[in-house]
């Protein structure tokens, strides 16, 4: 318990501004939003997100059935089953792989791809074609360009509003 309790207190000194995540919103998701945060108690939608995520991922949540509920939707709305899924995408986050990294070295893609295929054997599952791989791999270097253009342009509107 009292690991569980310090491991929070760290994980709270990293909170921060993640400038990957600005949402895009129309006017109407917006409005919705914020009123159902207001409802709630809250003083804005961005509260009711950073709650929402919590139950979602179990750090700082509201309760057991707030998580519960929340682990509930996102099964029923991205259709995971207790099946083992692990699509490459997933794979290069959660082991930490540099995308640019494995896409300039083709023995460190290959050396994943075999690790990857191993993990996928282990769960009964038939991994993502090579072919896909390399899809993937295009798809997540552009997102990772585009990504960084955002920030720029997000950066340079902020040192425009500090002048």
């Amino acid at each position: 318990m009292k690991q569980k309790a310090n491991e929070m207190i760290q994980d709270l000194a990293t909170k921060s501004v993640r400038k990957d995540m600005l949402l895009e919103l129309t006017d109407k998701q917006y409005s919705n939003l914020t009123l159902m945060a207001l409802r709630a108690g809250l003083h804005n939608a961005k509260e009711l997100i950073q709650s929402f995520v919590a139950d979602l991922t179990g750090w700082q949540r509201n309760g057991s059935d707030e998580s519960q509920f929340a682990n509930t939707w996102y099964d029923r709305a991205y259709c995971i089953t207790t099946d083992f899924l692990m699509p490459w995408r997933y794979y290069v986050y959660n082991y930490d792989h540099d995308i640019e990294q494995l896409t300039e070295e083709p023995d460190s893609l290959k050396k994943a791809y075999e690790h990857y295929c191993e993990e996928c054997k282990w769960g009964g599952v038939e991994p993502e074609s090579w072919d896909e791989v390399l899809r993937v791999n295009q798809e997540l270097l552009q997102e990772k360009k585009e990504d960084q253009e955002q920030l720029m342009q997000y950066i340079e509107a902020e040192k425009a509003e500090i002048k």
